[in-house]
């Protein structure tokens, strides 16, 4: 009884040895972006291969920092302690470029009051006289 099975005699064809994978609570059907289902993508029967058996913990990082669904899929999908500190604990990187948000900002108004320079050579003081 090498491969652990209760019943005699013993083949290992019959008692295959559990997978360990970090997609434990993967539940077929399941659409999840940490699944890859290879050349059937869409196929959500298809059996696929977890991603994070095959990623190191910057890959998982970086998915993390940029992708909101990526973090909900990943407290969907594991049971593992650590991969569930990294979902809690990364931030998520901003949508928009600092620069690109202080640009918005000073271009958030296109009256000539909201700009003085401007509204002086219209013959418009900015304030009262």
């Amino acid at each position: 009884m090498s491969c652990g099975c209760q019943s005699s005699p013993c083949s290992c064809q019959e008692c295959p040895t559990p997978v360990i994978t970090k997609c434990d609570r993967f539940q077929p059907g399941m659409v999840n972006c940490w699944i890859d289902r290879g050349t059937t993508p869409n196929d959500v029967s298809a059996l696929g291969v977890c991603m994070l058996d095959t990623m190191c913990d910057e890959q998982v990082i970086n998915s993390l920092l940029r992708d909101d669904q990526a973090r909900a899929d990943l407290l969907k999908i594991t049971s593992d302690p650590h991969l569930l500190e990294l979902a809690r604990t990364t931030p998520r990187l901003p949508v928009v470029e600092t620069m690109d948000a202080e640009q918005a900002f000073l271009n958030r108004s296109n009256t000539p009051e909201s700009i003085p320079f401007y509204a002086i050579f219209r013959g418009q003081p900015p304030f009262s006289q």
